[in-house]
C-alpha cells in the first residue's frame, strides 16, 4: 500500500504492522474516519467476497466477519452520505466461485447491485424491477469496469460504460432513495413537554440540518405532517448546526 502526500506531492511505501492479506486485483476501497475498506478482488488462486480494513494509526490489517453473497471483482463502487447511516453501493463486476485446485478461469459479468449499510456492517441486494421502454430492458447489461457517480440532488446512481466483450457507451440512473433516506431527520426534541400556550424554547436534533430558510410544523395527535394544515401550526426556526435547530413552540390555546 503507498499514500500520496498532497502538500509535498510525495508517495511513499506503508508498511503494515501485522501479516498483509492476499494480494488481489480488482478490489474497491472506501475510508470511514481512521479506517480503511477494501472489498471483493481476485487473484490467480482465489476470489474474494470479504470485506478486509486496515488501520490508519496502528497500520494493522483486519479481517472481520462482513461477508457479501457470491466473490465480486472489477466492480464499480461508490460511499453516499445517508440518513440515518453512510452507504456503499457497488455494481457490476465479475462473479464466479472456483473450487479449489479447479481451473482459473474468467467469471461471469453482473448487473447486480447491493450495499453495505456502515452502521450494521452488512451487505444488502437492491432487487431491481426488470421493466421495459420501447421493448428495451430498463437495467443495464451485466458488465465490468463501469465509472459510477451519485445525484445528491434526485438521489440516483448514475452508472456509465464498462466493458462486456466490447467497450460500452450507455448511461443508466437508479433511484435509491429509498436505501438513503430523505436529505434530513429529526431524532429527538428537548425538552418533551412544555405548556399549551407555547413560548417555550425547544432544541431540535437531528442529522442532515442545512442553513436554510427552515421552517418547523408542530401539529395535533399522532400523525405526522409535513405541510400547515389547519390543525398544526408553522413556526421559524434557527439554524445551529447539522445536527441541532433551535425554535420557539407555537401557542396553541
Amino acid at each position: 500500500m503507498f499514500v500520496y502526500d498532497l502538500e509535498t506531492h510525495i508517495w511513499s511505501k506503508i508498511e503494515p504492522a501485522n501479516n498483509p492479506p492476499e494480494g488481489r486485483g480488482g478490489h474497491t476501497m472506501f475510508s470511514i474516519g481512521r479506517m480503511l475498506y477494501v472489498y471483493g478482488g481476485w487473484n490467480s488462486e482465489n476470489q474474494f467476497t470479504n470485506t478486509i480494513t486496515f488501520n490508519l494509526d496502528t497500520h494493522e490489517w483486519y479481517d472481520p466477519d462482513i461477508y457479501n453473497d457470491l466473490p465480486r471483482w472489477n466492480h464499480c463502487g461508490i460511499m453516499v452520505e445517508a440518513i440515518p447511516s453512510w452507504k456503499y453501493f457497488i455494481f457490476g463486476g465479475e462473479t464466479g466461485d472456483f473450487p479449489e485446485g479447479g481451473p482459473r478461469n474468467f467469471g461471469q459479468f453482473t448487473n447486480s447491485a447491493c450495499f453495505l449499510d456502515v452502521e450494521t456492517m452488512r451487505w444488502s441486494t437492491i432487487f431491481l424491477e426488470d421493466t421495459s421502454q420501447d421493448g428495451k430492458p430498463l437495467i443495464p447489461s451485466p458488465r465490468e469496469y463501469s465509472a459510477m457517480a451519485y445525484d445528491q440532488k434526485d438521489s440516483r446512481l448514475l452508472v456509465f460504460g464498462g466493458w462486456s466483450n466490447g467497450w460500452l457507451n450507455d448511461l443508466h440512473a437508479l433511484n435509491v432513495s429509498k436505501i438513503t433516506g430523505p436529505p434530513y431527520a429529526i431524532t429527538d426534541i428537548v425538552p418533551g413537554l412544555g405548556q399549551l400556550s407555547g413560548n417555550v424554547p425547544v432544541i431540535i436534533k437531528g442529522v442532515g440540518f442545512k442553513d436554510a430558510n427552515i421552517k418547523v410544523i408542530f401539529t395535533c395527535g399522532k400523525t405526522p405532517v409535513d405541510a400547515p394544515s389547519k390543525l398544526s401550526i408553522e413556526t421559524t426556526g434557527t439554524f445551529i448546526s447539522e445536527t441541532e435547530i433551535q425554535c420557539i413552540t407555537p401557542n396553541y390555546e
